[in-house]
């Protein structure tokens, strides 16, 4: 495997070491960085829940938006009409 060598400017160069992680090389660190680039960003959250879980924060997800629903309905039944 060849290597290049690739001038950074400080900052970036700052930037680039506080993303590496634990003995990560840059070269890791980059490639890492630029196939989060082109994925879905939620991406390192998989497998973090179990299916019980899953389904409780769907589940409260689900009642959170009804609830929200139902507060914006009724806001909106109490709204005096505009053009009276």
């Amino acid at each position: 495997m060849g290597s290049k060598t690739v001038s950074l400017k400080d900052e970036t160069y700052r930037r680039l070491d506080r993303e590496k992680r634990d003995g990560e090389s840059f070269s890791d660190a980059i490639d890492r960085l630029l196939a989060e680039d082109d994925t879905n960003p939620l991406r390192e959250l998989i497998g973090l829940l179990d299916n019980d879980e899953a389904a409780a924060v769907r589940r409260r997800s689900e009642e959170f938006r009804a609830d929200v629903n139902e507060r914006f309905d009724d806001s909106e039944s109490r709204r005096p009409e505009e053009n009276q």
